[in-house]
Order: structure tokens, then sequence, then C-alpha cells
């Protein structure tokens, strides 16, 4: 509660530190440094958690398969493909085709090191994992590998994760990697129910053990769901967020008022450089509008106890044109100038109080737009003058009492989010791509509602509403992290502190233990997201922020360890088409099974007369792309006789019902055969031998007809 009181406060003071100007530290000395990097062109990978292997070079081909990450390959030629690219033809474990280059991964090779082999072996990593960790190893070999010992079964865990809807798909993945479980699947219309929404259905059990196998990922791209989430401004900076970013709507910018902290921060800059103008009653002026207190850091801030006084924390806006100056730039409407004119034009006042116009190009970083006309045209006639704007202390007070908005980047949100929360920004913004997409078209954001939810935190299908509906409802609710989320700000803040405080402060620092929750009191449950590929895609999207020297760096992974894995890692399904191979009806015309049908029951029985030398067998599937064999007509040649009746799913799958069909005394006639047998008389005869010459008996035709002899006899 503490915290929150804290933040509030800190909220309405307006204060907050940005972007830092940080340096890079050196990479980290490591014992784990000895190992020669080579190519081997003869040992290659796939690179990709989900490749398409396809007939011919080109997308237009068609795919022969798909192959998960790692998977090793043999190149045996290239080609252009049809669409310019270039393609491989590769072979591996049970067939060949065509993958584009940039999916093929040539290994480096590895050289054997004492201290890391020593190491490894410390740390209790199974003999399956060492190949992927030397192959980082030989790559990175400041990097470092920490084995998570959960002593937890393999077996146990993911029949753990199996239950109820902990883990989802997407419905347009390939059959395989949806469940048939019972209520996972719709076997009478062979259809996925949705959960959290139609356009997620249950994992199956073989995409989940791939994607909660950590010998699949163990490249220099899906490694970072294994890193830990925990701040650290000297390796997170804002240029290494913005170069991450790249290419998604994160790379774009966002307009705030004066609500926003970034706005009051960059505010605070200027009122700082006001005493730089030439008028020194225009410096004491600027100063009396705030009468702010400086600090450096938040955690000064919380040291000092919080005064009343309002509390601001120093700015430093990203530098302009590779200057190593910091700006920040209050553009300004202009309606005149110094002659009197009157004409459209814009003002710019920067970090130092000096006007320039903007013609002369405009500053990078946050931009402050005031509505106040009248200081901004005082500002423009000094500026026209070659002067110092003399009246920057009424422009000032403008901005200060709201009447301006600010341009900030994504980016600059991300990072204040990132030092209020404590967590990762690079984390923050792969966290937000994965939930929005790369285009952040989902309703979550548009802000058509006045309320955003970057994080979908509280966004899932209940209470007659949509996911989406509920989450943006959760933002909209008075209370904790933050909330309401009426502003693009104050949702990414309070997104970060939600996660913080429920997740990393948990001990679900890493991606994949958010995901996949193998610790603490609360295991397989309190999971962030159902989206089983969702730790390996985010963790991918993580790395792209690791520039190559950032990735020189003594990066530390916490890679988790089961007991009882199976020996290899664990393949990607790659079936496809629908799973449904059962019937809809089983029948033998003439005759009742027993049991009577049920598309889930296997093995049905059936007693005929032993004059009976052959039976019609019927059945139908549920879905219309499943093929049926061991229907029709079947000669009973035997005194039991088992017939099987097999359906194949369009994905391969097989299932088979078997009737055993046994002749003995008393048994049924099929109506046809009964029929028949009537008409030309050879079956249709009773033998009965009478004791006395008294006795009489008596057979109807009906009875012959409906496979019953009744037999009457007369008094003895």
């Amino acid at each position: 509660m503490k915290k929150m009181n804290y933040r509030r406060k800190l909220h309405k003071a307006g204060a907050f530190l940005s972007a830092l100007s940080i340096f890079m530290s050196a990479p980290a000395t490591s014992f784990l440094n000895s190992a020669a990097v080579a190519h081997a062109e003869s040992t290659t990978v796939i690179s990709g958690s989900n490749v398409n292997v396809r007939s011919g070079a080109g997308t237009d081909s068609s795919i022969v398969t798909s192959l998960g990450n790692n998977t090793q390959v043999t190149v045996m030629n290239q080609a252009t493909g049809t669409d310019g690219n270039v393609w491989y033809q590769i072979s591996f474990a049970g067939g060949s085709g065509y993958v584009r280059s940039d999916f093929v991964k040539y290994q480096a090779t590895y050289t054997t090191d004492a201290n890391f082999e020593d190491y490894l072996t410390q740390q209790g990593f199974p003999e399956s994992y060492k190949p992927g960790l030397r192959q980082l190893h030989a790559q990175y070999p400041n990097w470092v590998f920490t084995a998570e010992q959960t002593g937890l079964d393999w077996s146990y865990v993911i029949q753990s994760e199996l239950q109820g809807t902990n883990s989802l798909i997407e419905k347009t993945v390939r059959s395989s990697w949806k469940s048939t479980d019972p209520g996972k699947f719709d076997w009478t219309t062979s259809t996925w129910p949705g959960f959290d929404g139609a356009t997620w259905v249950a994992a199956s059990q073989g995409i989940l053990e791939y994607y909660m196998d950590p010998r699949n990922f163990l490249d220099e791209n899906y490694i970072f769901q294994f890193t830990a989430h925990k701040f650290d401004p000297a390796k997170q900076t804002l240029d290494g967020l913005k170069s991450m970013v790249q290419g998604t709507f994160l790379e774009g910018a966002v307009t705030v008022d004066s609500t926003s902290n970034l706005y009051q921060a960059a505010l605070q800059s200027m009122y700082a450089n006001a005493g730089n103008t030439a008028a020194a009653d225009t410096a004491s002026a600027a100063t009396d509008v705030t009468g702010p207190t400086v600090a450096d850091s938040i955690s000064d801030l919380v040291n000092s106890g919080m005064s009343s006084d309002e509390v601001v924390i120093a700015y430093e806006a990203p530098s302009a044109g590779g200057d190593s100056s910091h700006y920040v730039s209050a553009v300004v409407p202009v309606s005149g100038t110094a002659d009197g004119s009157s004409t459209d034009s814009t003002y710019i006042v920067d970090a130092t109080g000096t006007g320039t116009d903007a013609s002369a190009g405009l500053v990078s970083g946050p931009t402050v737009a005031a509505a106040d006309s009248a200081a901004a045209t005082d500002a423009s006639a000094a500026a026209a003058n070659g002067t110092a704007a003399t009246d920057n202390s009424a422009y000032l007070q403008a901005l200060a009492q709201g009447s301006g908005t600010m341009t900030v980047t994504y980016s600059d949100i991300i990072m204040e989010a990132a030092q209020i929360s404590q967590v990762n920004p690079y984390v923050l913004a792969s966290m937000i791509i994965q939930e929005q997409g790369t285009k952040g078209t989902s309703g979550s954001i548009s802000g058509a509602t006045g309320y955003y939810n970057f994080f979908n935190v509280g966004a899932y299908a209940a209470g007659g509403m949509t996911a989406v509906e509920r989450g943006l409802w959760y933002a909209s609710q008075e209370g904790s992290y933050n909330r309401p989320w009426n502003s693009i700000e104050r949702a990414i803040i309070g997104g970060a502190l939600f996660y913080a405080q429920n997740y990393v402060n948990a001990g679900q620092n890493t991606l994949y233990l958010k995901k996949f929750n193998v610790q603490g009191s609360n295991m397989f449950k309190h999971q962030y997201m159902t989206n089983t590929q969702g730790a390996a895609e985010e963790g991918k999207k993580l790395g792209k922020a690791y520039t190559q020297t950032m990735r020189n760096d003594a990066i530390e992974f916490f890679i988790p360890v089961y007991t009882n894995m199976p020996e290899t890692a664990c393949p990607m399904p790659t079936k496809d088409g629908n799973p449904n191979n059962k019937l809809a009806a089983l029948s033998v015309d003439g005759f009742a099974l027993t049991p009577g049908f049920n598309m889930d029951t296997e093995s049905y029985t059936l007693i005929v007369d032993p004059s009976v030398s052959y039976v019609n067998v019927s059945a139908a599937a549920i879905h219309s792309g499943a093929a049926i064999q061991g229907a029709g007509q079947v000669a009973l040649a035997q005194a039991s006789n088992i017939i099987p009746v097999t359906v194949t799913a369009e994905n391969g799958d097989q299932r088979t019902y078997t009737i055993t069909i046994n002749k003995a005394g008393g048994g049924m006639y099929s109506s046809d055969q009964a029929a028949a047998a009537s008409a030309d008389g050879s079956a249709a005869g009773v033998s009965v031998q009478i004791e006395s010459s008294d006795a009489s008996v008596s057979v109807s035709s009906e009875t012959i007809e409906a496979n019953l002899v009744e037999v009457g006899v007369g008094p003895l």
C-alpha cells in the first residue's frame, strides 16, 4: 500500500524520470571464455519454431511439412526461388524439400572447454541440454547459464499444464496442435470449442511438450525467454528499446497533455533553463511559477519521504542531431510576426530559453505545443530581432496551466514505466507486441472507449463480455495499478506495475515462468497468459533488443530442468487435417448389436444361427473427410468371426471398431435370410421327436419370418 500511495503522489505532482543517457558497460569477464568459433558447413539446423518445408523453391510451392526450431538438416543444394529469395534444398529425418535460406543456420564449431564442461556438470544440466548450451557458448562465451532445478517430474508437469484451459492455441493452427481431450473437441460436429473467445482453443499434449521443453529453444533468439526481468539501466537503454520496436506500432509517437508525468517533467526542464535568458526578471518570474523541488531519481524521493512540495525528477530528453546536449522544445502556433504581418508559422523555445524559427529545423525529443498566442507572438518578435524571448514566464505559465500538449514516443513511456515498476523495458515492449500485435490494431488500445489496456490485464471472456470488453471494463475501474487507464501513459505504467507486483515479485521473473509457473507455492496456476507459444515468441522479440555489442556482455539465463525427461527434445507435431475418426452409425443389417451403438464404444457382439453364411455391415463416419474400411458384405466362414471396421481421419489417425459374430444354436436369422429360407424350404423346417402318438406339432409361417420358432405341443 505504501508503494501505491507513493506512486499516486508522484503522478499528482507530475514527476518523472524519463530516458536516461547511459553508456553500455564493457563486457564482463567470465571464466566461460575459451571456446573457439568457426563455421562448419556440414552442420545445419532450422532457425524458427515452425518453419515450412516446401516442394519447390518459392512460397508458391506446396507445403511438404513443417520443422521445429533446432531440427538438424543437411543442405544439398541452393536455388533462387520464384519469390527472388535464396532457397536451400534440404534433407532431414523423414523427408526432403526446400526452405528459405534465412530459416537455416550453420552452427558454430565448439572447441572443448574444460571449465565450461565442469560448470555445466556442477549446474546439473542433463546431457541432452549440453549440445545447445555448447553452441551458445561458442557464439557468446560470456553468457552464463543457470540451471533452475525444479525437482518436478516431466510427465506430472505436462499433465498439470493440460488441466482446464491453462494452455490454449490459436484456432487457425494445424490440427495436431489442438487437443482432442474430453470437453476440448466436439466429436459430433468435428470442431474445437473456443475458450477465452472463439479464436483460442485447447492445445494438444504434443505442442505443449514442444514449447515447454527448454532444449528446443537453446539458441541465440529464443533463449531470451529465460532472462530475468529486473530493470538494469546500465544495460537496458532507450536506444536499445527503440531498436527493438522498429517496424512495430511502438515505433510511433503519442500526444500527452498536462496530466502526463512526461509533460510535467519536460516543462520543469524548461523552467530550470529559463534563467539563461537575457532578462533576469524573466528568470525570476519563471522560477516563481513553479517552486519545485528537483531530485535526481525516484529512489531519492522515496528516501526523502515525499515532502508536500511539488516534486519533479530531473529530465533529459533525447539529444538532437548527434549533439551531446539535450533539448526539451516547446512548439508554439504563431499568428503574427514582428513586423505585424499575418501569417502562420511555428516558433520553438529550446532548453536554453532562446527562440528559433521552425524553419531552422525541429529538435528531436519531446515537444510541447501551447495555445497562448500572446506569449507566442512576443517570443516570435524577440526571435525576429535576434534576441531571447522576454516573456517566457507568461509562456511557461500558459503551459503550466495545461493549455498545451506534448509529443513523446512510446519508447519514452515504456522507459518511464520501467523506471517506476523496475521491470526490464525490453520485456514490457515484447509483452505489448505479443498482446497487441505488431500493428497495434486491437480494440484493447484503440482508445474508442476512452480506456486502454496494453497488457490485456483482466482480458478474458466472462459475464457476457468478450475478452476485449472485459479488459476495457477493468481498465475503466478506479483503484490499484494507476487505474483508470484513461490515457496511453497511465495504461502502460499501470500494466507494468501490475506485472511487477503480481508476477516478477512472485518469482515468475522470466517469460518462461510467466507462462509456465513451475515454481513457488502456486504452481500451474497464476499464469499470465494461456497462449502456449507466448513465452517462446516473446523471447524472440525480446532478443531483438540486444545488439551484437550488448550480446557480448555476461547475460544470465535461468533455464528450467525437470526429472525423467525424454532422452531427446520433444518434437513439434506436424500432422494436419481433421482428427475425427469416430463413427456416427454402425450396424449389421437385420440384426441388433450388443451393446447398442455408441460412437465411443469400439467392441460389439452378435450371435447368429449356424446357417447364416454372411452379413451386411453398414457404417457412417461423423466427418465427411474420414475414410472407412471393413463395411459391406462379410462372409461368416468360421464359428467365431471378428469383423474390424477401421476409420481413418483426414490427419491419418485411425480408430478400429470390432464386431464379433458367433454362430450358435438359438442364434438369430437376419430377416432377409429367413425370408429366403422360407421361400425355398431349405431352412424353415423344424424337427421334433414325438414321444406319444397323441402329440401334435404346429409352426406358423409368421414366427419363422420373425426368426422365432414357437413349437406348440399337444397333450401327451
